[in-house]
């Protein structure tokens, strides 16, 4: 996972930053997350060349950047697991360019272990929250989150507006850009709910973990410590119970998130990703969180 240092920014800001109005529209309130979609926009990678955007932003931030994995002479980035992954990305509208992408590995039967399955499964020791405690189609592992250097260090474009205006953008969209890590677990669960993928399983670390928790989301350690591109442990969550938990400011984030990722189903009339209150808390009650 890619996301520690991403996160910890958002994690640090004060949700009662504000902001002036901007274009005639009242850009003021306690949640500069509100105005993401001005700056950001979520959606599936579906096509091949879609998939392949999001293989090459993997290939710069784990093989390029962070040196996780060999460079390879495709610049893709991918492996087995991806003809069985949804896969998502958020794009930055200012520069038409990938600022984020994940993955769910989903699994159709026991034949088709989750990566944490079949690399870590000694250190699985949580008794009731283990993967093949849950039916296999209810269940996925999030992989592969990877936001580019520039978006992590958040470094800002530039805009051609007045002086003033311009220092306001920057600042708004340097506090996006510092949610891009936790947008893209929020597109994670919002994509869990919506192919009922309830419970989903992921490898980070415990400093990482910790401060998910504190933005409301629960995920609960079912192994041990392994050195996997550092020091990283198997983490459970349900996705229901997240959207009970999830602090007012990410629920905010979440429902922007969702209004872009399902678009297209109102259009068309599709259902779209269900958040069924009772059945969050009930899921949130049912692991303690309550």
């Amino acid at each position: 996972m890619t996301s520690l240092a991403a996160v910890q920014g958002d994690a640090r800001q004060n949700s009662a930053t504000t902001v002036t109005p901007l274009f005639g529209t009242e850009l003021a309130s306690s949640s500069p997350l509100r105005h993401f979609a001005h700056f950001f926009h979520a959606s599936l990678a579906q096509t091949d060349i879609q998939k392949h955007q999001t293989y090459r932003l993997r290939h710069r931030v784990y093989c390029e950047e962070l040196q996780f994995e060999p460079q390879r002479e495709s610049g893709l980035e991918h492996d087995q697991y991806d003809n069985r992954a949804i896969h998502c990305a958020i794009s930055r509208l200012s520069t038409a360019q990938l600022a984020g992408t994940v993955r769910l590995i989903t699994s159709a039967d026991a034949g088709q272990l989750l990566p944490l399955e079949q690399y870590c499964a000694a250190t699985l020791n949580h008794p009731t929250l283990s993967p093949a405690a849950f039916a296999r189609e209810q269940i996925c592992e999030i992989s592969r989150l990877a936001v580019p250097g520039e978006i992590r260090q958040r470094k800002q474009s530039q805009s051609p507006l007045g002086h003033n205006l311009n220092k306001l953008l920057l600042q708004l969209e340097q506090r996006c850009c510092e949610a891009v890590a936790i947008a893209l677990y929020l597109v994670a669960m919002l994509m869990c709910l919506h192919y009922g993928k309830h419970h989903v399983f992921v490898m980070v670390e415990p400093a990482l973990a910790r401060i998910l928790k504190r933005i409301g989301m629960h995920f609960v350690q079912i192994g041990e410590v392994v050195d996997v591109n550092g020091k990283r442990a198997p983490y459970y969550v349900d996705a229901r119970a997240t959207f009970h938990t999830l602090g007012s400011e990410y629920k905010t984030l979440s429902d922007i998130l969702a209004a872009q990722l399902f678009a297209h189903d109102t259009e068309t009339g599709t259902p779209q990703c269900d958040i069924v209150p009772e059945q969050c808390k009930a899921a949130a009650e049912q692991i303690g969180l309550n």
